[in-house]
């Protein structure tokens, strides 16, 4: 009696050492043969990443807001200003990007002193905020954040897997 062959998955793998190396010779060693058998080969197709990493993470960026806002009925650049107000404010503010932490200085007054123009104010730097001032360090802190948030929240993200070094760094 002949061995079930085993269901192929399509993988993408990131090399990155040489124990990924053997991983991605086992997995075509576990379905070339069948693959064959079935008339369609392994088709496997090398390059090095073209994408730099600030790129990528704000691929990921716009993914999990895509995912996020579907889940919570926001479309995705109302997701990204509300974690850019709920998150990038701080790691901007802490770290002194830009204007920011000017801005939320004055956002703060106007809260404390219950101004009315403390929410167009918030809303209006939440949409203009942008994550393509923030280094790749302060985009990988975030992404966490988002990723933290999202499970807490119930909300279940996904991770293409030519990004998942991204959560690595």
């Amino acid at each position: 009696m002949s061995k079930p062959t085993p269901k192929l998955e399509p993988a993408c793998f990131v090399i990155k050492s040489f124990e990924e190396v053997g991983r991605a010779i086992a997995y075509m060693h576990r379905h070339h043969a069948a693959a064959c058998e079935d008339g369609k080969p392994l088709v496997v197709r090398i390059d090095q990443r073209q994408e730099t990493l600030s790129s990528a993470q704000r691929r990921l960026h716009w993914l999990w807001m895509t995912e996020y806002g579907k889940q919570r009925g926001l479309d995705k650049e109302e997701a990204s200003a509300f974690f850019k107000y709920k998150y990038l404010s701080i790691i901007y503010n802490r770290d002194k990007v830009g204007e920011y932490p000017e801005t939320f200085k004055v956002m703060r007054e106007l809260k404390e002193s219950g101004s009315s123009g403390y929410e167009p104010l918030r809303q209006f730097v939440s949409n203009r905020m942008s994550i393509t001032e923030a280094t790749t360090k302060q985009m990988a802190e975030y992404l966490n954040d988002i990723e933290v948030w999202c499970l807490k929240d119930g909300v279940k993200l996904t991770c293409p897997d030519d990004l998942k070094y991204l959560r690595e760094q």
